[in-house]
């Protein structure tokens, strides 16, 4: 049977670098629920255009998460 994963410790550290992985590789039903911090993301890697819900509404008017109101 061909091994599909390996467990975390299989790797040396630093061995598995984003250039190694394919675009598309892994899905969100590989990351566990609260695997990814924001402290794990790029700066800009998450747009309003990435957001279900890119808007908040104060007193009536809609401001867009990251904009000013």
């Amino acid at each position: 049977m061909a091994i599909t994963k390996l467990p975390r410790g299989g790797f040396a550290d630093s061995a598995v670098t984003s250039a190694k992985v394919a675009d598309t590789a892994i899905g969100t039903d590989e990351i566990p629920d609260n695997e990814i911090t924001s402290a794990k993301l790029a700066d800009d890697a998450v747009t309003n255009a990435k957001l279900a819900n890119s808007a908040i509404t104060i007193r009536g008017t809609s401001v867009s998460l990251g904009g000013s109101h």
